[in-house]
């Protein structure tokens, strides 16, 4: 086995409002990955089945990022506010054949992110408002998600006859089908008060304001559909002198797609979604595009 190619990078930006005197810096940008690996691959090389396609990457992301002004450009003080943060993610997906006809795969997401400053709110009742508290030190939080797709071909051919002007048409249709699920990363968030009583409280996440931001709160899990066609036909070839048929794309693209949330209240989000249907063709030779989408 060949040994996985791996990819870095070093930026620096700069950025600067001479009305606000606001300077954003990234100093610097760290962006590093590792090619694809399939760990379950077999001396003869050949990718074939679920575990042998298995195949994973790493990434590789860090930032140094500060806003500042004018005054305390390159003083300790701009230094001791800058945000640092990486994250490492790790894609690991496969695809297999299924009853022969269809095409399967599955694919997972694992993310870890680390920080060295997070907020906490509270109270203050003395100030008589919520105070965002800066705490200085390592910090982490992971994350991933899941999803599968199926999928197949169908072809269907039309014929009228080899001495018609149109002899056949054929249409292919590509259904799929996707599921997708990323769960609720609630245990990184807390609640505080948001007035002197005590009694109302609002939710946050210490990693809120982060150079990657928080996690997310709410739990994805949906599935969804869609239909691709094309029509191409067999005419006579106006030159008759060739025996061969020419063939006229009649419709490059009819596309049908929708989905289904299982999280949906009904009330304020919907479970189906609307039906999206696009499609397009081509005139006079291939020298005309037209387009339509609808929902």
């Amino acid at each position: 086995n060949t040994i996985p190619q791996a990819r870095l990078s070093l930026t620096a930006t700069h950025s600067q409002n001479t009305q606000t005197e606001q300077i954003n810096m990234t100093l610097p940008t760290l962006q590093a990955s590792v090619d694809r690996v399939y760990p379950f691959v077999g001396k003869d090389g050949v990718k074939k089945g679920f575990i042998k396609n298995i195949n994973l990457q790493y990434n590789l992301s860090g930032k140094n990022e500060i806003v500042t002004t004018d005054s305390l450009f390159f003083k300790p003080q701009m230094f001791r506010d800058a945000k640092i943060g990486m994250q490492h993610s790790i894609p690991l997906s496969t695809n297999f054949k299924l009853f022969k006809y269809f095409s399967a795969g599955a694919s997972t997401n694992y993310q870890e992110t680390w920080v060295t400053k997070t907020i906490d709110k509270s109270y203050d009742t003395s100030q008589s408002k919520v105070v965002d508290k800066t705490v200085n030190g390592f910090d982490s939080f992971r994350t991933y998600n899941f999803s599968t797709n199926l999928g197949t071909t169908i072809y269907g051919t039309f014929n009228f006859g080899a001495d018609k002007k149109i002899q056949s048409i054929r249409h292919v249709m590509r259904p799929s089908i996707t599921y997708a699920y990323t769960p609720s990363f609630e245990k990184y968030y807390d609640s505080y008060a948001v007035d002197a009583s005590g009694l109302i409280t609002t939710q946050y996440s210490r990693f809120d304001n982060g150079v990657y931001g928080a996690p997310s709160k709410d739990n994805s899990n949906i599935v969804g559909f869609s239909l691709s066609n094309t029509f191409e036909a067999k005419v006579r070839d106006k030159d008759s002198t060739k025996t061969e048929a020419k063939k006229i794309m009649l419709l490059n693209n009819l596309n049908f797609s929708t989905s289904y949330n299982f999280n949906a209240d009904g009330k304020q989000v919907l479970a189906w979604q609307p039906v999206l249907v696009s499609g397009g063709t081509q005139f006079f030779d291939n020298k005309m595009n037209v387009n339509l989408t609808t929902t």
